[in-house]
């Protein structure tokens, strides 16, 4: 041996030298295996600590301002929704819910038109319950959640109107979401809360856009609820059907944001009206 070669690296069982990491970057793995991709980021994992860089969300219509926690760290607790990176992935439509529950929630405080003295109907209310549509949609966040979260809109409702807002997931879907936001109470014109909350879908340049107009619907015949529907484009890339239903006791609307539904035939307003007119039916209790 020529003592101008450098020593032979020490094999796996070797002593305690340290020699180069044959895996290429970070530490060896002692099983021998390839180091495994990151995985993709959960939506609904705990925000990273202080110190740690923060991605500034981009903003959707009707978006509350971002509140400030301690140390200067920004809260983010609904983000913008990501680009799509090509392939299979997936535009994060959990965001992009969250973005139009506000949107949703901006509409239900300027339609609120309330009753002055006239014959009461029986009094109603609206619930969030764990589930709808027989179970296609999970309860992600109610009403609270949601507020504490530093998202609401009661603190603009007038006396005796009550918001509701709630966040749901498909269960055979986590990209995909429905918001739900309405509001009770006793109003003395239901069709012009249904107007006012179809007229919060055309303003701002970053409003969802109408796709296809309004469209009444009956899914249970003339004793069902009256239904009306529109297509509206979100973030410019994912077809939405908007339902509607105004009352004299409440009013709410739901928008569907479906991960598969990039184009405007995808969103079948006749079917989102039957699956609104089976939420009617599940969120609306006695008072």
């Amino acid at each position: 041996m020529s003592y101008n070669q450098p020593p032979p690296q020490p094999g796996p069982y070797g002593g305690g030298q340290t020699g180069p990491n044959p895996y290429g970057g970070g530490q060896p793995n002692p099983y021998g295996g390839a180091q495994q991709p990151t995985a993709e980021p959960n939506p609904y994992a705990q925000q990273p600590g202080y110190g740690y860089p923060q991605q500034q969300p981009q903003q959707g219509y009707g978006y509350p301002q971002q509140p400030t926690a301690p140390y200067g760290q920004p809260q983010a607790p609904f983000p913008g929704p990501a680009a799509p990176a090509g392939g299979r992935n997936k535009t994060k439509i959990i965001a992009i819910s969250a973005a139009g529950l506000v949107v949703i929630g901006a509409i239900v405080t300027g339609a609120v038109v309330l009753s002055q003295g006239e014959d009461k109907p029986k009094a109603m209310k609206l619930v969030a319950p764990k589930s709808l549509d027989d179970g296609t949609y999970t309860l992600d966040k109610g009403t609270k959640d949601l507020e504490n979260e530093g998202t609401s809109v009661q603190d603009s409702m007038p006396d005796g109107a009550t918001s509701v807002l709630a966040q749901y997931t498909r269960s055979d879907d986590s990209n995909s979401g429905l918001a739900y936001s309405g509001v009770y109470g006793e109003f003395s014109d239901p069709d012009k809360v249904r107007d006012e909350m179809f007229k919060g879908f055309t303003g701002g340049d970053a409003s969802p856009t109408v796709e296809k107009k309004r469209k009444t619907f009956r899914p249970e015949g003339e004793n069902g609820p009256s239904i009306e529907c529109e297509v509206v484009k979100m973030y410019d890339r994912i077809y939405a059907p908007a339902c509607a239903w105004a009352e004299k006791t409440d009013a709410a609307m739901v928008l569907d944001i479906n991960a598969e539904s990039t184009t405007v035939d995808d969103a079948d307003m006749e079917a989102f009206a039957e699956v609104t007119a089976g939420i009617y039916k599940d969120t609306r209790k006695p008072a």
